[in-house]
C-alpha cells in the first residue's frame, strides 16, 4: 500500500525522471536526422513516420511535462525566478537561431570553396537558412511556459487550479487553431501561439496542459514516500498503462495505416485536443513507472546509467548543440539527401559528437570560472 502524506516528504531528487530525460535526448536526436538531413525518401519512409508515431505519446510533451514537474523541484522557484528562467530561454531562442544559421552557412561556404557548388543545393540552402532563423522550437516554449508559471505562482494558485487549466487548454486548443490572419506578422505570432497556420515549428499554448500536468504530478510525488514509490508506480503504471493502450489502439484503428496514423499523430502532437492530452498524460506517467522499475537494472550498467544521468542534467545544452551539428553536416554536405540507413547511422555520429561538444563547453566554461 500507499498513502499521500499530508506534508511534502519526497522532496530529493527524482532519479526515475533523470532516466526519462536522458532516453529522451536520444531519441530526439534520431528524429531529427529525418527532419533535418534526411531526403524525401527517408523522410516518407515507414521507418521514420513509425519511430515518430510511437514517439510522439511522448516526445516534447515529455519535456514540457518534466519542465513542470521540475518546478516544483527546483530551490529558483519563485516567481521571479521563473521570469528570469523564461526570459532567458527566449534569449536563448534568439542566438540558437542565429547560431543554426551560421554553421550552416560556413560550413556550406567551405564546401563550395572546395569542391565548388552543388547543382541545386543553392535553392535547398537559402530555404533551410530561413527556416532556422525563423525557427520556434522547444526554447520558446518553455520561455512562455515558464512565464506563465510565474504568474500562476504569484496569484498562488491552488492545485485544482492547475489541473482544471490543463482541461480547459485541451478542450479549447481545436478551437484556438483556427485563429489565422492575412496579416502575415500577425499570423506568424498566432502561429507561434496556437499553431494555426501550422508554418512555426512549434506553439505554446497546447502545450501548457502538460506543464500544467507535470507540476501537478510532481506535489503528488512529494507527499509519497521514497519507500512507498515502487506501489505508487506500480498502481498508477497499471491504470495508466491501461488508459494509455486503449487511447492508443483506438487511434490506430480509427486512422489505420501508417501514413494515416502519421498524419493523425503529427496533427495531434502540434495541436492536441483532450483525448489526446488524457493520453499522453497517461503515456508519461506509465514511462516514469517503467523508468523507476527497471532502475535497479540501469544502476548494474554504469556506463549507460552514467550516460543518461548526464544527458538529463545536460538536456538544455544537448538539444540546442544537436541541431547545430546536424546543419553543420547538412551544410559540408551541399544538403546531400541521406537515406534511411544513413541517418540512423549518422544519429549515433551526431550524438557522440554532441556528446563531445557539450563536454568540452563545460570543460571550458569551469576553466574560466576557476
Amino acid at each position: 500500500m500507499f498513502s499521500l502524506k499530508n506534508e511534502e516528504v519526497n522532496v530529493g531528487r527524482q532519479r526515475e525522471l533523470d532516466l526519462v530525460k536522458g532516453f529522451l535526448m536520444i531519441m530526439i536526436v534520431f528524429i531529427h536526422s529525418f527532419q533535418t538531413i534526411a531526403g524525401a525518401a527517408a523522410a516518407e519512409s515507414s521507418v521514420h513516420k513509425i519511430m515518430f508515431a510511437l514517439f510522439m505519446p511522448t516526445g516534447a510533451c515529455l519535456y514540457l511535462f518534466t519542465m513542470g514537474f521540475g518546478s516544483v523541484f527546483t530551490r529558483h522557484s519563485q516567481p521571479k525566478d521563473m521570469v528570469r528562467n523564461g526570459i532567458k530561454l527566449l534569449i536563448y531562442q534568439g542566438i540558437s537561431n542565429l547560431c543554426y544559421a551560421a554553421v550552416m552557412t560556413v560550413s556550406y561556404a567551405i564546401r563550395n570553396s572546395i569542391t565548388g557548388e552543388a547543382a541545386g543545393s543553392r535553392e535547398v540552402f537559402e530555404a533551410s537558412r530561413y527556416s532556422m532563423l525563423t525557427f520556434v522550437n522547444i526554447f520558446f516554449i518553455s520561455g512562455m511556459c515558464y512565464l506563465v508559471l510565474a504568474l500562476y505562482r504569484k496569484l498562488n494558485v491552488k492545485l485544482v487550479g492547475y489541473i482544471i487549466s490543463a482541461l480547459i487548454v485541451g478542450i479549447v486548443t481545436p478551437f484556438t487553431k483556427l485563429l489565422v490572419s492575412d496579416n502575415q506578422a500577425l499570423n506568424w505570432i498566432l502561429d507561434m501561439t496556437f499553431g494555426g497556420k501550422g508554418e512555426t515549428s512549434f506553439c505554446f499554448f497546447p502545450y501548457l496542459s502538460y506543464v500544467f500536468l507535470g507540476y501537478v504530478f510532481a506535489k503528488v510525488i512529494r507527499r509519497v514516500p521514497e519507500n512507498e514509490k515502487g506501489t505508487f508506480y506500480k498502481k498508477s503504471g497499471i491504470i495508466c498503462g491501461l488508459i494509455a493502450a486503449v487511447w492508443f489502439v483506438g487511434c490506430v484503428v480509427l486512422h489505420p495505416g501508417v501514413d494515416g496514423f502519421f498524419n493523425y499523430m503529427i496533427d495531434q502532437y502540434r495541436t492536441p485536443g483532450l483525448t489526446k492530452v488524457i493520453g499522453t498524460f497517461c503515456s508519461i506517467i506509465l514511462v516514469f513507472a517503467i523508468a523507476f522499475g527497471i532502475m535497479p537494472i540501469m544502476e548494474k550498467w554504469k556506463f549507460g546509467y552514467t550516460k543518461l544521468n548526464y544527458y538529463s542534467k545536460q538536456i538544455s545544452k544537448m538539444y540546442a548543440v544537436h541541431i547545430g551539428v546536424y546543419w553543420v553536416l547538412a551544410g559540408f554536405a551541399a544538403f546531400y539527401e541521406f537515406n534511411v540507413t544513413e541517418c540512423l547511422i549518422l544519429s549515433v555520429a551526431v550524438l557522440i559528437a554532441t556528446d563531445l561538444l557539450v563536454q568540452g563547453y563545460l570543460k571550458l566554461t569551469d576553466k574560466i570560472k576557476g
